[in-house]
């Protein structure tokens, strides 16, 4: 009868085991072909939203567009972490004129200095200084 509980407690434990929560996000449930719209961006207590149309960010691969209201793009490579959740983005390039948009200018200019991110299928953050500076999304 002990054998039998000692046996019963090991399969458990050993089940238990195999059920835990990883702490590790699914990248591509969270990025991956999911069209990222901009809710806001962030910095310090100044909080700003679009006024003039949707800016839009879309991921595959290991490449992002960013479109802009006026068909303006920012483009680039990204990588991101699912354990440590950091966020890096390379090789940003621009086509059209976002020189007049200081929406765009502004989400190149973090999208260059992004070091994290939080989110999940519903809500993104890209983080260039955890609780003071980023973008946040919502799933378009």
């Amino acid at each position: 009868m002990k054998k039998e509980i000692t046996r019963i407690i090991f399969i458990l434990i050993a089940a238990l085991s195999f059920c835990a929560c990883s702490n590790e996000d699914d990248i591509d449930e969270i990025f991956t072909g999911r069209n990222w719209t901009l809710a806001f961006i962030q910095e310090g207590n100044d909080k700003s939203t679009p006024k003039n149309g949707d800016y839009t960010i879309v991921f595959n691969g290991n490449a992002f567009t960013l479109t802009t209201p006026a068909n303006a793009t920012v483009t680039g490579n990204w990588q991101a972490d699912g354990e440590s959740r950091s966020f890096r983005c390379s090789n940003i390039k621009t086509t059209g004129n976002i020189n007049s948009d200081n929406t765009a200018n502004k989400m190149k200019q973090l999208l260059q200095n992004a070091n994290s991110y939080a989110g999940d299928s519903n809500w993104l953050q890209i983080i260039v200084q955890a609780g003071n500076v980023f973008m946040q999304f919502h799933n378009k």
